[in-house]
Formats: structure tokens, sequence, C-alpha cells
């Protein structure tokens, strides 16, 4: 589920103009709100765990790095 959930997250930071609905269609079928809610939530442990951050951190450097 966490996977899941980081994915929806890089997804809605790194893909301009892209709407909840589309992330969730692409990421198994789910609903423009359970997207939200994994974004939330990701923040949400971003802010407490530091080690967490620096994980989707490192990631979505990698992803942004992959894109030029």
């Amino acid at each position: 589920v966490q996977a899941r959930q980081i994915s929806m997250f890089l997804c809605r930071n790194l893909i301009p103009n892209c709407s909840l609905s589309v992330i969730g269609a692409k990421t198994g079928g789910k609903d423009h709100s359970t997207v939200l809610h994994s974004c939330n939530t990701v923040c949400d442990l971003m802010s407490t765990d530091r080690m967490f951050k620096t994980y989707v951190q490192d990631l979505e450097g990698i992803l942004q790095a992959d894109r030029h």
C-alpha cells in the first residue's frame, strides 16, 4: 500500500496538470479521493519521519533527473 501511496504522491508532484482521477486510474483504478488521501498520508509521514522523507525525496530526485 505504501509504495502505491508514494507513487501517487510523486505523480501528483511531478506531472503537471494531471488530475487526481487520471492518477487513480493509472495506479490500480483508484478513486480520486484515494489519491488525495494517499498524498496527504505521504505528506504527514514526511513531516514526522525523517528517514521516510529522505527516501521519498531521493526517489523524486531520481525521477526528476531522468526527465532531463
